[in-house]
């Protein structure tokens, strides 16, 4: 399976160095002005994606004669990542999908990462300073963790169904609603298994 990483123009996890990071996947993917980070690195996405209203004229330049992909996205209607991980989704459709790039810089642009995941029913992994986030679907998703790492569940309005094992209070056909419960889990096993009937559920797991 390809893997994919697509950076968005936010803030990078601290553990998360790009000139290494970078190497792991076989296509990057740069969200309008996230190109400029890569340059300033010396590096290159294989595409740039955006309605360019950010990525600097010279960065631009420079990428259309690095013959990276440039993939103009117009739509104003929705966030870079959605139209992101549409794009991906749609030319790599059997791919492993990652995000940074979403560090708390502009709180909206932070919570709309994790509703882009819901808009474009994505499998996609956003990772964060010490955590990693995806969306739950009804196909159980098996996770590799260590034993103690806290593990919350948020769902997003109602949700039902809700399946998750390998945890400290696991979870069988349960019924979650927007609020508080499902927060600070704890995994007590090595992998964790997470699914939903329906509804949308963000699962956040430590590192």
């Amino acid at each position: 399976m390809q893997s994919v990483l697509i950076v968005a123009n936010g803030g990078l996890p601290k553990e998360f160095h790009l000139e290494h990071e970078i190497k792991k996947y076989a296509t990057v993917v740069a969200l309008d002005g996230a190109a400029n980070r890569l340059a300033q690195s010396g590096l290159f996405p294989d595409v740039v994606l955006g309605d360019f209203d950010s990525i600097a004229q010279e960065v631009l330049e420079q990428c259309k004669a690095a013959q990276v992909n440039i993939v103009a996205t117009p739509d104003q209607e929705r966030s870079d990542i959605s139209k992101g991980l549409d794009w991906v989704h749609k030319t790599y459709p059997e791919s492993n999908v990652s995000i940074v790039g979403v560090e708390i810089g502009r709180y909206d642009h932070h919570l709309a990462a994790y509703s882009a995941l819901f808009e474009c029913d994505s499998l996609a992994t956003i990772i964060l300073d010490g955590w990693e986030a995806f969306r739950v679907s009804s196909t159980p998703r098996n996770i590799r963790t260590v034993v103690d790492k806290s593990v919350s569940l948020l769902p997003f309005g109602t949700v039902t169904g809700v399946h998750l094992k390998g945890c400290q209070y696991p979870l069988q056909s349960e019924t979650l609603t927007t609020g508080t419960r499902g927060i600070s889990n704890k995994a007590i096993e090595s992998t964790i298994t997470a699914s939903v009937e329906t509804g949308h559920l963000l699962l956040l797991i430590e590192r």
